[in-house]
């Protein structure tokens, strides 16, 4: 910082210095993307025992978890992750209006979280 003085009048004239500044910027760039993700879950209760993509789940109470931009669900009982299943999003034509899993033959082959448009669907 340099301070010229002439009277009554003072002009500060400060100096960027990229060198010092630009790692941090470029960290603050990369880690972004990692703030920015979504994460999804919802609790469910199986009363039957219930296939999800390539886990089998016993009765019992469940947390489905999920991350925007990964392919994997988390199935997770207690504090215990017990499956990650192999998963894909999908598009909904509107948001689902409240969480929702879909079944056919005691199988889940979808899951839809509350206000998104986009879902999750299992491979058969």
């Amino acid at each position: 910082m340099k301070i010229l003085k002439d009277g009554f009048s003072a002009i500060v004239s400060f100096r960027f210095n990229g060198g010092k500044y630009l790692p941090a910027l470029a960290l603050l760039l990369v880690t972004l993307p990692a703030w920015a993700a979504h994460s999804d879950s919802f609790s469910w209760q199986i009363h039957v025992p219930t296939t999800i993509g390539n886990a089998q789940i016993k009765p019992g109470n469940y947390v489905f978890k999920a991350e925007e931009g990964r392919f994997e669900l988390q199935i997770i009982q207690g504090n215990e992750v017990i499956a990650t299943v192999p998963c894909h999003w999908t598009h909904l034509r509107d948001k689902a209006s409240a969480s929702e899993v879909k079944t056919l033959d005691n199988q889940i082959i979808q899951l839809q979280f509350a206000g998104r448009r986009e879902a999750i669907q299992f491979d058969q």
